[in-house]
């Protein structure tokens, strides 16, 4: 594994100081939906640390505003959940007040002192949160309709064949929309984002069958993908060097995020 110092996921948490011992635990991906009362979200806004306060208010739109505090309350429950289970309790704990997130030099977010890798990603309605214990890459995403337009500008030509290969546009919207997730959790994952160019990899053969490992260009490592059922018209992939990932997504209502421990 990459030392964290040279980590370029953009949202990956891993201690500092060192990896820790919290051992092999399967990569957990947790859903939740904004359809919570505004009472929530300003409990939660006034939990937030001050860098996660400034990131809210810097959206002018609600909804987006909202999705930021959803994350930071859903990482909160998704982290405390895992401590919480009885084969990790000794590996590390959740402190009382602020979740201990720090940036590296490339303002890229951590956990510090915690064993755990995290990656957030949000979608209209939708917000989405991955644990694992090595780097890591979730992407959640409301189904497109311009699916050939984006295709043939960013996907590979396998991918493009297979989507060329649909012939109910609906059908294909939504398996463009599949293969899109999994490319952003694989590039968010390996820590290249935009830099990396979505053309130069496939997640899947030219009659549609998914990969479920890849090689990205200029990596040594494999990566593990992970497509979960669509829900809603929303659809969740995750990606990790890591070879075991649940087979479920974690949906968690708003009522269960509690505010134990968060400092108000």
């Amino acid at each position: 594994m990459r030392d964290m110092m040279l980590c370029g996921n953009m949202l990956c948490g891993m201690c500092k100081d060192g990896y820790g011992t919290i051992g092999s635990f399967a990569v957990r991906m947790y859903a939740a939906e904004l359809s919570a009362p505004d009472d929530f979200f300003e409990v939660w806004y006034a939990s937030m640390p001050p860098g996660r306060k400034e990131r809210a208010d810097r959206f002018r739109c609600e909804p987006d505003r909202k999705r930021c505090i959803m994350a930071y309350a859903l990482l909160h429950h998704a982290l405390c959940d895992l401590a919480a289970d009885e084969r990790y309790q000794n590996a590390f704990t959740v402190p009382e007040g602020y979740l201990p997130i720090s940036e590296d030099e490339d303002r890229k977010p951590f956990f510090e002192n915690i064993p755990v890798c995290f990656n957030i990603s949000h979608s209209g309605e939708r917000v989405a949160v991955a644990l694992s214990p090595s780097e890591v890459g979730c992407d959640v995403e409301k189904k497109r309709t311009d699916a050939m337009k984006i295709a043939e500008r960013f996907f590979s030509e396998d991918e493009c064949a297979y989507l060329r290969s649909i012939p109910d546009r609906d059908e294909r919207d939504e398996e463009f929309t599949k293969l899109w997730t999994l490319k952003e959790s694989a590039v968010k994952c390996c820590g290249q984002g935009i830099r990396h160019v979505l053309s130069d990899f496939s997640v899947t053969g030219p009659t549609g069958i998914r990969h479920s490992r890849i090689k990205l260009p200029g990596f040594d490592e494999e990566y593990n993908l992970r497509e979960y059922e669509s829900d809603g018209g929303y659809c969740y992939s995750v990606c990790s060097p890591h070879d075991m990932i649940e087979e479920k997504i974690r949906h968690i209502p708003y009522s269960l995020m509690h505010m134990q421990g968060v400092k108000k």
